[in-house]
C-alpha cells in the first residue's frame, strides 16, 4: 500500500512551477516559501504525517521534489530520499540546507542519500531561480546529461590474495603509502612532482588496508558508486579519506559482510578515478575471484596475485588461476608476488613462477612480526623501522608501479553543483 502524502499550500496559486517541499519544521518551510515566492508555489509536507513506515511514497504529477537537509532534518531526509525514490523512480530530488561552515554536512548527505541537486537557502536569488528553473526543466537528466564522463588515463592495478592471510591489505597500505614518485621509503621528499594514487581498499576484511593505515572511513565505495556520475575534483578533495602521504583512500563501510557492490555505475566510478587519479591501487585481499566485480578484472592493466610457499596457497593459486580462465581473464596482465618468502623453503619463487606460467613481478621476505609490531602502533612499517629488509624488497614493486605512472598537468575540471557549494563552503 502506498502513502500520499498531505499537502499544505503556503503560498497563493499562480502560474509558477509547483513544489513540494518535506519538512517538519513549519518555520523552514515558511523561510522557503519567502525565498522562492517569485518562482514558485510551494506545498509543505509534513514529514510527521508519513513517518513510521518504509512503505514507497508515490506521488502522481510532481518530477520535482524538495527536502529539508537542516542539521537537525539530514536522517529523516535521507530515509524519505529512498521511499521516494522506490515510489517514484524517474523523480528529481533537491537538497535544501546552508553551506555555511558548520552546517555543511547537509550537502554530504543528500550525496550520499542519492540527491541530484542541493539549493542552498542562503544563496542570492537569481542563484536559487537558476537553479530551480535548470532543474525543473529537466527534472531527471540522463546520464548522458550529467557531467560528461571523462576520458580515463590512470592505471587501474589490482591486489588479489590467492587466499586470506597471504598479506596482500599489509601490501596493499605500503605500496600505496610509498608509491607516490615524490617520496623515498622513509616518507621524505625527493621532488616537486606527484603522481595522484588512489587506494580502492575492497578486500575482505572491510577495511583492512585502511585499519593500517590509520585513516577515518567516513565516505565509502558505496556512497561512490551511489554519487558516481556527480564525482569531481572538489568532492575527491572534500569528502575522500587522505593518508598524510597524500594518498587517497577509498574504503567499504566498516563491517561490511557481502562482496564488494557491483552495479551498473561501476564502470562510471571506475572512469572517474581514471581521470583524476595516476593510479588506482585496488586491495582485493580475502576475495575469490569469484566475488569480485567484473568490471575491475575486465578493466585492470595489470593483476597482481599475491601468494606464499606454502602448499595451501599453491593449491589455491592453482584454483585462482582456473577461475580467471573460466572468465577470459587469464592473460598477460598476471603478476606473481610471492610474500613471506624463504630462500630455504625447498620451493624456490622462481619455480612457483614456472610452473604455473607467470611472471615473478617481486619477492617479499617474512617479516610478519614486524608489521605486526607496527600496525599495533598505528603505523606502517616504514615509520618505524625505514631500513627493514621488507622495505627493501618493496623497491623493486614501487619502481614497477611508477615506470608506468606519467603525470600531467592537472585536468580541466567541470564545474559541478558540488563544486560550486563546495568552493563557496571555503571561502565562507
Amino acid at each position: 500500500m502506498h502513502t500520499r502524502p498531505t499537502l499544505y499550500s503556503i503560498t497563493k496559486p499562480e502560474p509558477k512551477v509547483d513544489l513540494q517541499f518535506y519538512s517538519s519544521d513549519e518555520r523552514q518551510a515558511q523561510r522557503l516559501t519567502a525565498r522562492l515566492k517569485h518562482v514558485a508555489v510551494v506545498h509543505w509536507v509534513d514529514t510527521r504525517d508519513i513517518s513510521g513506515t518504509r512503505e514507497p511514497i508515490y506521488l502522481a504529477g510532481l518530477p520535482l521534489i524538495l527536502l529539508d537537509y537542516s542539521p537537525t532534518e539530514a536522517e529523516r531526509s535521507s530515509m524519505l530520499a529512498r521511499r521516494l525514490m522506490m515510489g517514484a523512480p524517474g523523480i528529481s530530488l533537491v537538497g535544501v540546507g546552508s553551506i555555511g561552515a558548520d552546517k555543511a554536512g547537509g550537502v554530504l548527505a543528500a550525496l550520499r542519500a542519492g540527491v541530484s541537486e542541493f539549493l542552498d537557502i542562503d544563496a542570492k536569488d537569481e542563484d536559487i531561480s537558476e537553479l530551480l528553473m535548470r532543474v525543473h526543466g529537466d527534472a531527471r537528466p540522463a546520464p548522458a546529461a550529467l557531467t560528461p564522463v571523462p576520458h580515463s588515463h590512470g592505471r587501474l592495478v589490482l591486489l588479489l590474495g590467492v587466499r586470506p592471510g597471504v598479506g596482500t591489505s599489509t601490501l596493499a597500505a605500503h605500496l600505496g603509502a610509498l608509491v607516490s614518485p615524490g617520496k623515498t621509503s622513509t616518507g621524505a621528499d625527493e621532488g616537486p612532482k606527484e603522481a595522484q594514487v588512489i587506494l580502492l581498499d575492497l578486500g575482505r576484511p572491510a577495511g583492512d588496508a585502511t585499519l593500517y593505515l590509520s585513516v577515518p572511513n567516513e565516505f565509502h565505495y558505496e556512497n561512490a558508486l551511489l554519487g558516481a556520475r556527480r564525482i569531481d575534483a572538489t568532492l575527491i578533495r572534500t569528502a575522500f579519506t587522505n593518508h598524510d602521504s597524500r594518498l587517497t583512500v577509498l574504503s567499504q563501510a566498516p563491517g561490511t559482510l557481502g562482496k564488494p557492490a557491483d552495479t551498473a555505475d561501476l564502470p562510471v566510478l571506475l572512469d572517474r578515478l581514471r581521470h583524476h587519479f595516476d593510479l588506482l591501487l585496488t586491495d582485493l585481499g580475502g576475495l575469490p575471484v569469484s566475488e569480485v566485480p567484473l568490471p575491475l578484472l575486465r578493466e585492470a592493466d595489470e593483476i597482481w596475485l599475491i601468494a606464499d610457499q606454502s602448499i595451501g596457497s599453491m593449491v589455491s593459486l592453482d584454483a585462482c588461476l582456473r577461475q580467471l580462465d573460466e572468465l577470459g581473464f587469464r592473460d598477460g596482465r598476471l603478476f606473481l608476488v610471492i610474500n613471506r618468502h624463504d630462500p630455504d623453503d625447498g620451493v624456490s619463487a622462481g619455480k612457483i613462477a614456472k610452473r604455473f606460467n607467470l611472471r615473478l613481478a617481486g619477492l617479499l621476505p617474512d617479516r610478519f612480526r614486524a608489521l605486526r609490531a607496527s600496525a599495533n602502533q598505528g603505523l606502517l612499517l616504514h615509520q618505524v623501522a625505514p631500513r627493514d629488509p621488507y622495505l627493501r624488497a618493496l623497491k623493486l614493486l614501487l619502481e614497477k608501479l611508477r615506470r608506468n605512472l606519467h603525470v600531467e598537468e592537472s585536468p580541466v575540471i567541470v564545474r559541478s553543483w558540488w563544486k560550486q557549494l563546495l568552493d563557496r563552503v571555503r571561502r565562507g
